[in-house]
């Protein structure tokens, strides 16, 4: 009996002892409660064991003070510009971190609490600060510096006065490269770096037209004058609107020209005046009329140039001042006429009145020594225009009035042939146009005969 005893109070004694670990490890846990469990980094400091506050206190201490007094200098030239920490707003996420290191493995009971605890010991759990900033501070630092260092540039200009040109110099500009600059700011901003100072990038805006370019503008490449009434003031004064508004127009080789671009909106606050215009085969008053007189000018001057239409329409009527064929108009911004400068140096174009005409000269390099054009249109078919003969009684027995003259149609054919030291090289064909016959209509009184209608001509 004595012996069962030994037994299980032996065996009892063994259960108890392998409970005191166990034990001895919920009480750690318990007793752990109000701290981060051993084990736990947060970037390279140990806060295992320690408060919310004592963690909270020795990161500030090796993180957050040694940055309040940073500060990067951003150098150009003798400019100096200061980045501070402190404006900003530059921080660590000490809180979140140490609410995060602090939580963690506190979830569920007390054994899960215990065996979270036990594993976080043995294997270690880090955490990565956070560090933040302003970034709208930078775009602001970046914008302020860009406006203190940045030098517009200028263009090279041309003039034409007295027969001679007059180029002034281009002048380089400069601009901050700010993305790039941003970028460099991203990456020195960073709490590990032992950068203090920032070469500003800037860079070197060359001036898109240099005076180099234009100094070889110095040959007339093509002319042509389109001639008008001078007694009608209007159209004389829209005509002198739009040459004016077209003279001095510089064309870099690769761009191309558009005449509702260069004239802008016809308006009568530009000085427009009311003056006949070709609407749909009929002639009416409208604003600005006679500006396809000029736009007609130009084309041919850009034939003569040898240069590539781009866009090109014709009139609905023959105009009096150009043959069939060599016409162009223009309307709103629906309709345009436009050619591309598809040589290697500028064309600059002249356009005035003189005389009676309207004279468009084109002027650019010497690039083809030898070369001439010339435009030829060929008349292949004529279309009669009907006439309508409309009874009016009010008129005498033998009298008409003629209210629209008939318009004969025409088909024309327009070509370019180019020449090379007076030979021909090339001819190509440059546009097909069909002028469409206008119906003329006639009163006539009411005892006038059909024959007298049929052959009689207004």
């Amino acid at each position: 009996m004595n012996k069962k005893i030994v037994i299980i109070s032996l065996i009892l004694f063994i259960i108890a002892i392998s409970f005191i670990p166990i034990g001895i490890s919920l009480n750690k846990t318990i007793a752990s409660e109000n701290c981060i469990y051993d084990g736990i980094y947060i970037n390279d400091i140990d806060v295992g064991g320690m408060t919310k506050e004592e963690a909270a206190k020795v990161l500030y201490e090796r993180f957050s003070l040694p940055i309040q007094n940073k500060n990067i200098k951003l150098i150009y030239n003798d400019k100096s510009y200061n980045l501070s920490f402190k404006e900003l707003n530059a921080k660590y996420n000490i809180d979140e971190s140490v609410a995060k290191a602090f939580n963690y493995g506190k979830d569920g009971n007390l054994f899960n609490k215990t065996m979270s605890r036990k594993k976080i010991q043995k294997e270690n759990y880090k955490i990565q600060l956070g560090f933040s900033y302003d970034s709208n501070k930078v775009d602001e630092l970046v914008k302020n510096i860009s406006s203190d260092i940045n030098v517009n540039g200028k263009d090279a200009s041309i003039t034409y006065d007295n027969g001679k040109f007059k180029v002034s110099n281009d002048v380089s500009g400069l601009k901050v490269n700010e993305e790039k600059l941003k970028g460099l700011i991203k990456k020195e901003i960073e709490p590990n770096s032992k950068v203090d100072k920032i070469n500003i990038p800037v860079d070197v805006v060359e001036a898109r037209i240099k005076s180099e370019m234009l100094s070889k503008i110095n040959t007339k490449i093509s002319t042509f004058t389109t001639y008008y009434r001078a007694s009608d003031v209007d159209r004389t004064e829209n005509l002198r609107i739009a040459c004016s508004a077209i003279n001095g127009v510089l064309l870099m080789p690769g761009e191309t020209f558009s005449m509702n671009k260069a004239l802008g909106p016809r308006l009568a606050e530009k000085g427009y005046k009311e003056a006949p215009v070709i609407i749909e085969s009929k002639v009416i008053p409208g604003l600005a009329g006679g500006i396809c007189q000029v736009t007609t000018t130009v084309y041919n001057a850009a034939l003569l140039a040898n240069l590539p239409i781009v866009e090109r329409s014709q009139h609905g009527l023959v105009v009096s001042y150009t043959g069939p064929g060599r016409d162009a108009t223009i309307s709103g911004n629906e309709i345009d006429l436009k050619f591309k400068n598809s040589n290697k140096y500028p064309i600059y174009i002249q356009s005035y009145l003189n005389n009676g005409g309207v004279v468009v000269n084109l002027f650019g390099a010497n690039e083809h020594p030898g070369q001439s054009v010339e435009i030829v249109t060929e008349i292949y078919e004529r279309v009669k225009a009907d006439v309508e003969y409309i009874d009016d009684n009010t008129l005498g027995d033998d009298s008409r009035v003629v209210e629209q003259r008939p318009i004969e149609g025409i088909k024309s054919k327009t070509y370019k042939k180019i020449y090379q030291d007076g030979n021909l090289v090339r001819t190509d064909l440059v546009s097909k146009d069909y002028y469409k016959p206008v119906k003329g209509k006639i009163r006539v009184g009411k005892k006038t005969s059909r024959t007298s209608k049929n052959t009689s001509t207004p």
